[in-house]
């Protein structure tokens, strides 16, 4: 478990009253999204059981900031618009900013093996494994050997010291496209504690969240813990993926039920050692706002003129980013997932291809959807309580409905 006392000198939220309505404001030309994300807050289930947040920022600029609900049903807090929300299995696009990043300073190259920084991963097969693989699920390594539990995750040095003693996969199924929802992120955690000195967590304060003043966390400071939502399940929700209740051995087991990311007790997530660890491809907690400036500052310097400076990621690491390098359907979870070589996950422009030109960012089951949408300039992000299947990704299209039109006004 790591925690920095340098993310207590980030800006505090602040408590608003207990409200049942949605709040916020949004420019002009965004009034649709409003309906859209009341409509949404309604079919998730009564505000005093779940919250949402819905943020946009175009051109650097907050044109919709919306909340709804009850962050934490059980202490009774609000939504506001600093409410912090587990984002889970969307942190995998946050690690991969952290890497690439660390990529545009020079500290380590993506298509150079693991092992060339972390010697001792090499062994039982793993030589030839590259960070690029690990980033874009195509390194066999899905899942552990060894059985492991709830407490164990929060160890990242103990999970890294596992995975040395592991070999890739040799299931079939394992050639493609494969996500694991624990693995990556401690393989990327390593590498850059190794390069860098620093625990992900603070490198990423450090050098993203704090000089770009985003509400973006890997891990929580005891601060923090009464402004964060607690998650609940929608129906049929675990039931999505394969052996929730541990009924599968062999792959499905080794992937997904050891352990569940999402366990039957959904207050694991919020057990306040939990919410403290460093828990790489799961433990990012961000608000609706912060998500969105960061998905606008990658959009912005997506676009920049060559060898302009950039506010994160400069424009040749970001073009190298986000060039397609491999897609593929999920055997154990179904649907095709398509990645850049920097492990973005790159997203269908849809019916809004004037503004979804060239869309990334990342979506997946649960509460939180997040996308930069570089030809429009524009960062938007949903983040809510209630894990179930697709209303952010609905706001979201509706979100580009507007971003677009706004564009032909223009």
């Amino acid at each position: 478990m790591t925690t920095s006392l340098v993310r207590q000198v980030l800006p505090r939220p602040r408590l608003r009253a207990t409200t049942t309505g949605v709040h916020g404001t949004t420019a002009p030309g965004f009034a649709s999204v409003r309906h859209s994300f009341e409509r949404a807050c309604r079919e998730a289930g009564p505000p005093g059981s779940q919250g949402a947040a819905l943020a946009v920022v175009r051109d650097g600029e907050l044109v919709v900031d919306l909340w709804q609900g009850t962050a934490d049903p059980v202490a009774g807090a609000p939504w506001t618009g600093d409410t912090l929300a587990p984002v889970l299995t969307g942190s995998h696009g946050i690690l991969a900013t952290a890497v690439l990043l660390l990529a545009d300073l020079g500290a380590l190259a993506l298509d150079r093996p693991v092992a060339d920084y972390w010697p001792e991963f090499a062994v039982r097969g793993k030589g030839a494994v590259t960070l690029r693989d690990v980033l874009t699920f195509t390194a066999r390594l899905p899942g552990m050997a060894a059985g492991i539990d709830q407490r164990d995750v929060e160890n990242p040095r103990m999970m890294a010291a596992l995975l040395e003693l592991d070999g890739p996969e040799d299931d079939p199924r394992a050639g493609g496209v494969l996500h694991g929802p624990w693995t990556a992120g401690w393989i990327v955690a390593e590498v850059v504690r190794r390069v860098d000195g620093r625990d992900l967590d603070l490198f990423f304060l450090e050098e993203i969240a704090g000089p770009l003043g985003l509400d973006v966390h890997f891990g929580l400071v005891p601060d923090q813990l009464p402004h964060t939502a607690r998650i609940s399940y929608d129906t049929g929700f675990r039931s999505r993926f394969p052996a929730p209740d541990g009924g599968a051995d062999g792959l499905c087991g080794r992937v997904w039920n050891n352990p569940s990311p999402f366990p039957a007790d959904a207050g694991v997530w919020s057990e306040r050692r939990r919410r403290h660890a460093l828990i790489p491809s799961l433990g990012v907690y961000a608000s609706a706002r912060g998500l969105a400036r960061l998905q606008g500052v990658l959009a912005a310097d997506a676009v920049r003129a060559p060898g302009e400076e950039p506010l994160l990621l400069s424009r040749r690491t970001l073009d190298r980013a986000r060039s397609f390098w491999v897609e593929g359907l999920d055997p154990l979870l179904g649907g095709v997932s398509a990645y850049g070589e920097g492990g973005l996950q790159l997203l269908d422009e849809g019916p809004h291809p004037a503004a979804c030109a060239g869309a990334f960012g990342h979506q997946g089951p649960g509460g939180v959807a997040y996308r930069s949408w570089p030809r429009a300039r524009t960062g938007a992000a949903w983040a809510g309580s209630r894990l179930t299947a697709g209303p952010g990704t609905r706001v979201l299209d509706e979100v580009a409905g507007a971003v677009e039109r706004g564009l032909r006004v223009g």
